[in-house]
């Protein structure tokens, strides 16, 4: 599935948590394709990118403790194509 990305913003300590570790992020009105789908811990739900492939970070999971893996996008920052917000039904296509 492709995707646009609207929402660059990136909150100051998100950008270091990241630049510590060199991971990329999308940028403002660049067309991506959907990798995967996964859930957070949160709930929320996030995608990984076929155009930006990052590094594992640490992450505090509430039942494992610190575990390490590809950061992923929340779908609130992007659209479709024809400029609607992604659903999760739209996701059910892409390989998990």
């Amino acid at each position: 599935m492709e995707v646009i990305c609207t929402n660059d913003n990136f909150a100051a300590p998100v950008l270091a948590f990241y630049a510590e570790f060199g991971v990329q992020t999308p940028k403002r009105d660049k067309m991506y394709t959907v990798r995967q789908v996964k859930r957070h811990t949160t709930g929320e739900t996030g995608i990984l990118l076929n155009e930006i492939k990052n590094p594992d970070v640490p992450v505090k999971h509430p039942v494992m403790g610190e575990v390490w893996f590809e950061p992923t996008f929340n779908i609130n920052r992007f659209a479709t194509l024809m400029g609607q917000p992604v659903r999760q039904e739209e996701l059910e296509d892409v390989n998990v």
